[in-house]
């Protein structure tokens, strides 16, 4: 046995199905063992795609995701998954090749050499350089054990091409400590003021953040909820957690729900769970323009309306306000939960102070007739038509109309990046997301809504598609422009139009060069008769021709 067999071993024991990866010279001990090994490995054409659909793979299954690529050009093409990742906080295991240790190893001359390091330091939760087989089995067994109870970004492990072949292993391996590693230093000696807090509050609300997602807590959130009839409002990540539940006020922040930021602009007390507050969420007010000393003033409990904050989450950077614990939201919710119903408050008048608000966005034009068929409307029938299934978002203009009309329409599951939003995001996230759905054996399809810039960033993962049979829908929406930096040049000066209008190519024939059959339509009615008419048991593309709409920009 050798490192590499060794370290799937442990992936296996660990339950990891898939790897989504790209090989390459340094990598190529670890892919002789994987091609024997239960885990099945999903050939990305890139190694930008292998990153995000491991992304995906985890935003859908609520498990880790796992890649790999090779030294040098391989570890760098990372860096942007790497980095949406880590502003999202997914976790998964990262796995570089690269060159043998050697005694000029100092040296970055060497082919693909470079100091990775340096690199991902800022875009890793973690990140190991085992330099011999003790110190590189035993930092994947720590990566391991870490992400599975501390899910909070990506962690990294770069691997030597003769590490990886060292077979001088098998007496270490019999010594092995068989314990787990893995030692969390939660404390939770605030929870009974926590109690008290709650107990006292006239107002309350919930902020729930994809740490609740990651620690699988969402039914102990649900009955927490119902329990105490406290209302909550949540961030990008975790739409519709609690689907069925008329205690969910909607997103809040920018582009929230009149509800939801008026709940968090007159709370008295707002219990943080899993959520990074984030410039994003405090601009209730739809101000884009919320500074550094705006935010460092609200994570100080300076916010305007006075309320007391407390905030729970196993990352102690997350953590702000007046009451902290820093643990596991999941077991502070069961302890709750043991308590039954925390106050005698009823927060009826609460409540109805908040309901009086509830009032659908006023989206314009989504009636309109016109060819080509305008976004906002586009997206509307989509939503519609596909409310139960997994929708997967690119980076663009269309990105705001998918977060303002999945508010309207209830959609269950919407998979992007908030933090980063790197163009190119979808395609290879809808394949991590399809593959996780297949191994849960559900029904949900995969839908993919894509601008034209962005689908082309990452174009080549049809042919990943392709030859897995995805039954992924691919919607392009083709306006031929770049029309977000459009609209911000126009904003900046009226006659400013400058690099972004697109040449693009024909995308059904593209599809078709991969073996993915998809048809055109520029209209309401096309639009509706195609989707009437889909079969979504294998990859299709539509593209939809429409009209240049500006977004809202608040």
């Amino acid at each position: 046995m050798d490192v590499a067999e060794a370290i799937v071993k442990i992936l296996e024991e660990s339950n990891v199905k898939h790897i989504f990866g790209h090989p390459g010279e340094q990598i190529i001990p670890f892919y002789s063992v994987l091609k024997d090994s239960d885990i099945k490995h999903i050939l990305m054409r890139h190694e930008q795609g292998a990153i995000h659909a491991a992304d995906g793979y985890a935003r859908t299954s609520g498990d880790f995701g796992v890649c790999v690529s090779t030294a040098g050009p391989g570890a760098l093409n990372l860096t942007m998954g790497l980095a949406t990742a880590f502003k999202d906080s997914v976790p998964m295991l990262v796995f570089t090749g690269d060159n043998s240790i050697s005694e000029d190893s100092n040296s970055k001359d060497n082919f693909q050499d470079i100091d990775i390091k340096s690199v991902f330091q800022s875009i890793t939760f973690k990140s190991f350089y085992p330099s011999d087989r003790e110190s590189a089995i035993m930092n994947v067994k720590e990566a391991v054990e870490t992400i599975q109870n501390e899910p909070k970004g990506p962690i990294h492990i770069n691997l030597p091409k003769n590490v990886l072949l060292d077979e001088n292993i098998q007496s270490f391996i019999n010594n092995l400590n068989l314990e787990k590693i893995y030692s969390p230093n939660f404390e939770y000696n605030q929870l009974n003021s926590v109690i008290s807090e709650i107990k006292n509050a006239k107002k309350p609300l919930i902020l729930v953040g994809a740490g609740v997602f990651w620690g699988k807590a969402i039914d102990v959130l649900k009955k927490f909820v119902e329990i105490n009839n406290i209302p909550m409002v949540h961030t990008y990540h975790t739409k519709s957690i609690l689907k069925d539940s008329n205690m969910d006020l909607g997103l809040v922040g920018i582009r929230g729900t009149k509800m939801a930021n008026y709940a968090f602009n007159n709370a008295d007390l707002i219990i943080v769970l899993g959520s990074r507050l984030s410039e994003r969420t405090i601009a209730t007010d739809g101000d884009l323009s919320v500074n550094k000393t705006e935010l460092f003033d609200f994570k100080r409990n300076k916010s305007k309306n006075k309320a007391k904050i407390i905030t729970v989450n196993i990352d102690k950077k997350a953590l702000c306000g007046d009451l902290t614990i820093h643990g596991d939201v999941s077991v502070v919710l069961k302890e709750l939960n043991s308590l039954n119903k925390i106050t005698d408050s009823i927060y009826d008048s609460w409540l109805d102070e908040i309901y009086k608000l509830n009032q659908n966005y006023v989206i314009e034009d989504l009636d309109s007739e016109n060819i080509p068929i305008k976004p906002q409307v586009a997206i509307k029938i989509i939503l519609e038509s596909f409310k139960e299934n997994i929708i997967v978002n690119d980076a663009g203009s269309h990105t705001t109309w998918v977060n303002l009309l999945s508010e309207i329409y209830s959609n269950e599951k919407l998979i992007y990046s908030g933090s980063m939003a790197p163009m190119g995001y979808g395609l290879p996230a809808a394949c991590g997301a399809s593959i996780a759905k297949n191994v849960q054996k559900n029904d949900e399809k995969i839908v993919l809504i894509n601008g034209d810039g962005g689908f082309q960033m990452n174009v080549q993962e049809l042919a990943t598609i392709a030859s897995n049979n995805l039954s992924i829908l691919i919607i392009v929406l083709n306006n031929s422009q770049l029309g977000i930096i459009r609209q911000w040049e126009e904003l900046l000066a009226d006659d400013l139009r400058y690099e972004v209008d697109l040449e693009n190519p024909d995308f059904i024939k593209l599809a078709n060069s991969y073996g993915i059959e998809g048809e055109t339509v520029s209209s309401k009615e096309g639009l509706e008769l195609a989707i009437k008419n889909l079969k979504l048991d294998k990859p299709y593309l539509l593209e939809v021709l429409i009209d240049e709409e500006d977004i809202p920009v608040q």
